[in-house]
């Protein structure tokens, strides 16, 4: 799951009165990793994270996450064709 904007999740975790620590163990990372999705370098959770931290701050699914699709997947089907 992508995180959509860090600055909303600080402004969701300050109305929720939720420090980093607390957040982190709710949603059962380090608080560095919950600094880290704050800071901007990184981007990125499991689904069950982003869930779980939707879930500590009151806020509907996909408020704040939504699903990562990496820009590297290849499409199946799209062989080349060479000639013979």
């Amino acid at each position: 799951m992508q995180l959509r904007d860090p600055d909303l999740l600080v402004r969701y975790m300050e109305n929720a009165d939720f420090s980093q620590a607390r957040l982190a163990r709710y949603a059962e990372r380090s608080r560095q990793f919950i600094h880290m999705l704050i800071n901007g370098q990184r981007r990125t959770c499991e689904e069950g994270v982003a869930r779980r931290i939707e879930e500590a701050l009151r806020v509907l699914p996909g408020t704040l996450f939504v699903e990562h699709k990496s820009p590297t997947k290849k499409r199946s089907g799209s062989k080349r064709k060479t000639a013979a």
